[in-house]
């Protein structure tokens, strides 16, 4: 087995010497009629690097690269998680939710890579539960609660030591009830509640739940609508553990076309945009992040993913009709995405992507 695993590594780095993932992506492929699902690793380029054939469907792909490792979470309601190489994606180990429980689509490597936190909800009440393994043994190594209801994407605060968790609130996607959602931080040891935001009862239908961080420490989260045919209700904004909270304005025509449903958000490398993209709207839109000043948005079908790309001001998209398209941020200018510069896969990208280091 070792010897497999050294020579399939030797003929991946013989067919792709020098290059290493710049971005992982979930994704389906309906060729010849059949319904299958992978994760795939790509390069700066788009070239295709690895992909890893699943029988799930995955929802999002993260890496930690300093130790060449990443995991493939499977979409709510997730009945496994994926440990793999980043340079190969040679499987590694397998991991299983708590009983009763399934993964949320969403976890996050510890900062010296020796854990994986994960989301997790328990049985029909949907209790959230925060729930950490051994990265190198794949067993679990504590869990706590995730004070509230359905926990979707958690990532880091700035101090390195307490998570932030976009607690879902959501028992039936078709109900227009109040829902119980919430953001939250967390002691990431402890699981101790240190800061929460509650929307008031004008947005109690909004579910809090995709995370990004500001330079500054602040939090954007976009948010989904369950009864967004009867208001323009906000659908992204910035918090802090104060529970100071910033929404962030949409010229009524776009907002009208978001359709109540912002699928991922991001920030560019240089911390100066965010970006939020919606499948439902077909849209992805940018505003300032020193002051959430509306600056532009983009048309393209189904998009969903978005990651910061290489350089200051610059994005990738990724959309469900196999598209990938590179856009950069002009303050004056606004969007600028070459047309040649849209790649079109034989693949149907997922919900997420995600920037390799």
């Amino acid at each position: 087995m070792a010897l497999d695993r050294f020579l399939k590594r030797r003929a991946w780095a013989l067919d792709h010497p020098g290059i290493q993932p710049t971005h992982l992506l979930a994704c389906g492929d309906n060729a010849g009629g059949q319904v299958a699902f992978a994760a795939l690793a790509v390069s700066d380029r788009g070239v295709q690097l690895w992909r890893r054939a699943l029988d799930w469907r995955a929802h999002d792909v993260i890496a930690d690269p300093a130790r060449g490792c990443c995991a493939i979470v499977g979409r709510k309601p997730g009945h496994q998680a994926l440990l793999c190489d980043l340079a190969s994606g040679d499987l590694l180990r397998k991991l299983d939710p708590l009983p009763d429980c399934t993964f949320d689509g969403h976890a996050v490597f510890s900062r010296d890579g020796m854990r994986l936190y994960t989301t997790q909800s328990q049985g029909k009440a949907q209790i959230g539960h925060i729930v950490v393994y051994d990265v190198g043994r794949g067993t679990v190594l504590n869990s706590y609660s995730s004070h509230g209801v359905e926990p979707h994407e958690l990532l880091w605060s700035a101090d390195g030591a307490t998570l932030v968790v976009g607690n879902g609130g959501i028992l039936d996607r078709n109900a227009t009830d109040p829902i119980e959602s919430s953001l939250v931080w967390l002691d990431a040891a402890s699981g101790a509640l240190k800061g929460r935001v509650v929307l008031d009862e004008d947005n109690e239908t909004l579910s809090l739940r995709h995370l990004a961080r500001l330079a500054d420490g602040r939090i954007v989260c976009g948010v989904q609508d369950q009864d967004f045919a009867t208001d323009l209700r906000p659908l992204v904004l910035i918090a802090d553990a104060t529970g100071e909270v910033t929404w962030l304005d949409l010229p009524v025509e776009i907002h009208r076309r978001l359709m109540g449903y912002i699928g991922s958000v991001a920030v560019d490398p240089s911390g100066t945009f965010i970006c939020a993209t919606s499948p439902r709207g077909g849209l992805a839109v940018v505003w300032t992040a020193t002051d959430g000043h509306y600056v532009d948005a983009i048309d393209l079908p189904d998009t969903c993913g978005v990651a910061g790309g290489p350089e200051a001001g610059g994005f990738l998209l990724s959309s469900g009709h196999g598209a990938r398209l590179p856009i950069h941020v002009d303050p004056v200018e606004g969007i600028v995405a070459l047309p040649e510069a849209l790649r079109l896969d034989p693949l149907q990208w997922d919900n997420h992507l995600s920037l390799v280091g």
